[in-house]
């Protein structure tokens, strides 16, 4: 009994199975398909664009000075602060000024001293200086001239037996003192006139010392550091200011070395600054190293970027292409017409009523168009809106 009943039920399961499949299967056949979604084909065609080498680089200032005094002193006034432009000789700090004149002054009475000692008059300098008429000099010759005159009277006295030969024998020692006189006069001048130079130099070093008490800009720039407060003692050369020139800026570019040959001096460069406004920049080649960096084997490029508003920021990474050649014929497609997802760039062509997917390697951007490099041939239809679509999705073309 128990058997049968087994039996039975697996009869009814079987059926009941039977039963259901078929109407799944009548459901799934009911079904509609889902409508053909409308296109509009674009064609691939070719345009001249310029061939670049993609590179990256980093924007540089012109010149980078850091400004400190070239004497010791204590700060009197910072007249710059940190962003601040400054033009060629602006005066940016000074030093108290007040040793430094005392310097001066003591110089001069130095060389006013020197002058009067030699007679010089205001208008006369040590160059032109005749040593003959110093008064020094005269005097001493005119010593020597009665010493002579005295030597010569007594010659002829003795002759004459009228002075004893010892008298003569003091004038002439009278007249050996004498020239001596003049001699020592020369070297008294020549070392007042020694002096009076030296006086003279260190004016000179006293006046330039007042002269580097004040930091001025050697060229227009702008100020990016700032060291020091007003009251602060500071020792020579430490460093008050950063000076940044911005006007040209460089902009160095890292190039591979397998692409290295292709750079020329007076390529154009083209480049974006991250985290500037958007927009394109341009620049020129204008130098490049003699060798290779051994370690990135790559080429270090330099372009010089005009800079005159100051919007451009030295430090900004810049992606950047080099124009190797002007013009180039290139495949371009739409850009609405690729679909990217995941590193991987295709387009859609129209296959037996349905869209089929091709694999494409994109180059630059031409606006509303993009290069396509490989996998794609020039007069290709694709459809022209790709997003949204997948493979084997049934399409229709508009019109």
């Amino acid at each position: 009994m128990s058997r049968l009943r087994a039996i039975v039920l697996a009869v009814v399961v079987v059926v009941s199975a039977a039963c259901s499949n078929g109407e799944a299967g009548s459901k799934n056949a009911a079904r509609p398909q889902p409508p053909a979604r409308e296109v509009t084909l674009a064609k691939a065609t070719t345009i001249n664009l310029p061939r670049v080498l993609p590179v990256t680089g980093t924007l540089s200032p012109q010149e980078e000075l850091v400004l400190g005094f070239q004497v010791a002193g204590r700060l009197l006034e910072l007249k710059a602060e940190v962003g601040d432009r400054c033009e060629q000789d602006q005066q940016l700090a000074a030093l108290d000024h007040r040793d430094f004149e005392l310097e001066v002054q003591r110089a001069q009475a130095a060389v006013t001293t020197a002058r009067m000692k030699l007679g010089l008059v205001d208008e006369v300098t040590p160059a032109q200086l005749d040593l003959e008429a110093t008064a020094t000099v005269r005097e001493a010759r005119a010593v020597l001239a009665d010493a002579r005159l005295a030597r010569d009277r007594l010659q002829e006295l003795v002759a004459q037996n009228l002075r004893a030969q010892s008298d003569l024998d003091a004038a002439v020692a009278a007249f050996e003192v004498a020239q001596s006189r003049v001699q020592r006069a020369h070297d008294d001048v020549r070392t007042w006139l020694g002096a009076l130079q030296q006086s003279i130099v260190e004016l000179e070093i006293s006046k330039k010392r007042r002269q580097d008490a004040v930091i001025s800009a050697p060229w227009p720039g702008k100020v990016a550091l700032r060291q020091g407060t007003a009251g602060q003692f500071l020792a020579a050369g430490a460093p008050v200011f950063t000076l940044l020139r911005i006007d040209p800026l460089r902009l160095r570019l890292l190039v591979p070395e397998r692409m290295s040959h292709e750079v020329l001096l007076g390529q154009n460069v083209l480049f974006t600054v991250d985290g500037e406004p958007a927009g394109e920049h341009q620049g020129k080649v204008v130098r490049t190293r003699p060798d290779i960096d051994r370690q990135s084997r790559t080429l270090l490029v330099e372009a010089e970027v005009e800079n005159h508003d100051g919007s451009l920021r030295a430090g900004g990474f810049c992606r950047a292409r080099i124009v190797v050649e002007e013009r180039q014929e290139v495949v371009v497609v739409p850009r609405a017409a690729v679909l990217s997802f995941a590193g991987v760039d295709r387009v859609f062509v129209l296959k037996d009523g349905k869209a089929s997917e091709q694999l494409v390697t994109l180059g630059r951007d031409a606006g509303e168009l993009v290069e396509v490099v490989q996998g794609l041939p020039a007069g290709s239809a694709v459809i022209g809106e790709a997003r949204g679509l997948v493979a084997g999705t049934p399409v229709v073309v508009k019109g």
